[in-house]
């Protein structure tokens, strides 16, 4: 009687990604909120669309190597059959890599004019703070601004009972102590 083989190893995740560094690895639920609610524009709508497919097409790459993995594991009897399946599985691993390779292209090719934009900034106007932009995404998520008329004092509240506030001296906005 032969022993029963050990745990199945997982193998190693795949460092070697085509998208370059600078790109997103993840799209946020928040971002895709903002793009199923229209709060981006065009560029980003896109980009957000492109990188749920190619989001999908590495879950498809992920799906056939642990598949692979489970069937070279040594859990099934050495036959014809188990060959046929590695040769199946083997070519089907084929053509979800190259749906995330092309999935990865289109990704770079919308993102290119979007970061090319970023760096072009108009003259005289000055960058949005991180405090401001995250200001804005909770108002468009629908956080509410208030503004004191006497003081001048801005403070945001979000529907989870988060509040942040900016008095006009400051240059940032900050979570009360």
């Amino acid at each position: 009687m032969l022993p029963r083989p050990g745990p199945v190893r997982r193998p190693p995740h795949c460092r070697a990604c085509p998208v370059p560094p600078r790109t997103p690895r993840t799209i946020t639920p928040a971002e895709r909120a903002y793009r199923d609610r229209s709060v981006l524009d065009e560029p980003h709508n896109h980009l957000v669309d492109f990188h749920r497919e190619l989001a999908k097409a590495k879950t498809g790459v992920t799906f056939y190597l642990r598949l692979l993995n489970r069937l070279s594991s040594g859990e099934f009897d050495v036959d014809d059959a188990l060959f046929t399946r590695i040769d199946r599985t083997v070519d089907q691993l084929e053509e979800a890599a190259e749906a995330r390779d092309a999935a990865a292209r289109t990704v770079l090719a919308v993102l290119e004019p979007i970061e090319a934009a970023a760096a072009v900034s108009p003259s005289g106007t000055k960058p949005l703070s991180t405090d401001d932009q995250a200001a804005l995404l909770a108002i468009a998520g629908g956080a509410k601004l208030y503004e004191h008329l006497l003081t001048g004092r801005m403070s945001v509240t979000a529907a989870s009972g988060t509040r942040a506030s900016r008095t006009p001296s400051c240059s940032g906005w900050r979570a009360p102590a």
